[in-house]
């Protein structure tokens, strides 16, 4: 009897191990997904056509609130004189919350940061999880970024190549194909890092505000020599001179 009841015991807490190893490996993965936005961060995009021209329109996330895993953020579509949608979201990156954007679905746009080639990434409703195919570096809004990238068909024979900020989590670009025809977006504008396009035309700007200044000053400097330069019996003489 005495034997049997450690054996029981032992059977038990396996049955009890069993029965919770889904909700382990469940929070081992939460402890490891995390997002590299803050609240208060923004990004733009501009809508593209097949030939890479914009379509006039932007979309506009702003991240409310991020709290791990948990992100509140608002997209907004808008062109120069009306704004078409304005909706805000709550989400976790745990789960498989999704809704639908103006291209593709809010999952394509934000997955967990620092993934890296051959991982898992849930993209929402539309294409479920898909693997990350590789990652590299691309230039977007002036500076090189590390970004990863998948590329993959669905079954209507379109096929798409999406890259995100590895550092961050954030769509950057996203192309959706069907022959000769495409659409995508592409980030216009945004607060995750320094642009050194308007860094670049500030230099510039200084630049040439400090060249002008260095200019008068030394155009001044000249004339006001010139004039101490003139002796006494000189400016006599020109008084002289104009008087007859």
């Amino acid at each position: 009897m005495n034997e049997e009841k450690p054996m029981k015991t032992l059977e038990a807490t396996l049955m009890i191990l069993l029965l919770l190893m889904p909700a382990i490996i469940s929070a081992s993965a939460a402890a490891n997904v995390s997002f590299g936005v803050k609240s208060g961060d923004w990004i733009e995009y501009q809508f593209q056509n097949v030939i890479g021209l914009s379509s006039g329109e932007t979309e506009r996330i702003d991240f409310l609130n991020v709290s791990g895993t948990t992100i509140t953020l608002r997209s907004a579509v808008y062109t120069q004189t009306i704004t078409e949608t304005n909706d805000t979201e709550t989400f976790d990156l745990t789960s498989q919350q999704d809704s639908s954007m103006r291209f593709l679905s809010l999952r394509v746009y934000v997955i967990p940061a620092g993934l890296n080639e051959n991982d898992s990434v849930y993209l929402g409703m539309l294409f479920g999880n898909r693997t990350i195919a590789g990652e590299t570096t691309r230039s977007y809004l002036g500076a090189d970024r590390s970004v990863i990238y998948a590329n993959f068909s669905d079954t209507e024979g379109n096929n798409y190549v999406l890259y995100w900020d590895r550092a961050t989590g954030v769509l950057l670009e996203g192309t959706q194909s069907f022959g000769a025809a495409s659409e995508g977006v592409v980030v216009s504008a945004t607060s995750l890092w320094m642009s050194l396009i308007p860094l670049l035309v500030w230099i510039s700007i200084i630049a040439a505000v400090t060249l002008g200044v260095l200019s008068s000053r030394k155009s001044i400097t000249k004339r006001l020599h010139g004039k101490g330069s003139t002796s006494p019996r000189q400016k006599k003489a020109a008084l002289f001179q104009s008087a007859f």
